[in-house]
């Protein structure tokens, strides 16, 4: 066993450096409370900190942006993170004391994480085919309980944005455990259970996508934080916490939600960026996926299915539409090139199934 010293000094020299596996770098932080977070990131190199503005921003080998964050009050901040990754970088949850699950009870300085995601991932294109860079947006929210590990992968050429509410025990009890729709939504079973955390996709087309650019206003993102409507903030907050319970409600998400654990998500997100990756290819079909990334392929479906919204063949279809539709608005090019370049065997197999998408003819969409 460690002496408690040198377990002390290997846990602060831990904060400073990365490793490199699975083909990507992993940088450790400290996210135990909104403030450790702040801490951690502060003392990154290429971190610069404006504490009047209350801003955390970089520009390094590895992501340029940065985060926002602001105390509502005691007990609950709110975090609102930017970033554009140049490599692939994945986040690893690091706790101060030494190592992480040494003890499972939960402190007054151990938070809770809400988080609304949208994560834009980049999608390589020839240039004599689109002129512009093409990213896939991926929505989501996720619920971590404190000491949870985190499966944060952002992969080279992406832009993502987070919202993150952090709570701790004692605000979660006095706010949320005490209200009908928290209730309701199921989720007062969820903290009471064993499970880790809530991951569960959503529609670009749910009204609680708004908040995006609600936050950049009340944030005054790129301003001075000191012109913040504090009172407009919380009032923003509180309206983006119930969006989340009642879409919890609806949808039936504590139930339905799968258990999946860090590294099944690790692998689920580089099967994603695999299909978007290969989108000029024909399906390479369940058994070569699961083969190729070592799963199984019950599992594969299960859990791809819910991490992104749809079955994996439905979701590599639609993202070959969606670079469909920008072909062809892009470059103008004819049908039948980019029925070829996208695998279908004639044009009108491709139009029909532009047609489906997108309710109009690839023919009609260009010249439009």
């Amino acid at each position: 066993m460690l002496p408690a010293k040198f377990k002390s000094w290997l846990s602060q020299f831990k904060q400073y450096y990365f490793t490199y596996s699975k083909g990507f770098y992993h940088l450790p932080y400290n996210g135990s409370s909104p403030q450790t977070l702040v801490d951690s990131f502060d003392k990154f190199p290429f971190v610069k900190h404006s504490k009047e503005k209350q801003c955390i921003s970089s520009n390094n080998p590895f992501c340029e942006g940065g985060f926002y964050y602001y105390k509502l009050e005691e007990g609950c901040w709110i975090v609102y993170s930017k970033m554009r990754y140049k490599a692939n970088v994945a986040y690893d949850l690091a706790y101060g004391d030494g190592a992480q699950g040494e003890s499972t009870e939960i402190t007054p300085d151990d938070y809770y994480m809400l988080s609304l995601n949208n994560v834009n991932n980049a999608v390589e294109v020839s240039k004599s085919l689109c002129d512009k860079q093409l990213c896939f947006p991926q929505y989501s929210w996720t619920f971590f309980k404190p000491k949870e590990r985190h499966c944060d992968l952002n992969f080279k050429g992406a832009n993502n944005r987070y919202i993150t509410l952090y709570f701790n025990d004692e605000w979660l009890g006095e706010n949320l455990m005490t209200n009908s729709l928290f209730t309701e939504s199921k989720l007062d079973s969820f903290i009471n259970s064993e499970r880790q955390y809530i991951v569960w996709a959503l529609s670009g087309k749910d009204k609680v996508m708004d908040n995006f650019d609600l936050f950049d206003k009340v944030m005054n993102i790129g301003g001075d934080v000191h012109h913040v409507d504090a009172l407009n903030l919380k009032f923003s907050t509180l309206a983006l916490i119930f969006d989340l319970l009642k879409l919890c409600k609806e949808q039936n998400i504590v139930e339905e939600c799968l258990h999946i654990d860090y590294d099944d998500k690790f692998s689920m997100n580089k099967v994603e960026h695999y299909l978007s990756k290969h989108l000029f290819d024909k399906f390479p079909g369940i058994s070569f996926l699961a083969k190729k990334f070592a799963l199984s392929e019950t599992k594969l479906k299960n859990e791809f299915r819910q991490l992104f919204g749809k079955p994996v063949f439905q979701y590599f279809h639609d993202r070959q539409m969606e670079l469909a539709k920008e072909l062809v608005m892009e470059n103008q090019l004819i049908v039948k090139e980019v029925a070829y370049k996208l695998g279908y065997e004639n044009a009108s197999k491709f139009s029909a199934a532009f047609k489906k998408h997108h309710g109009s003819l690839p023919s009609e969409i260009g010249k439009s």
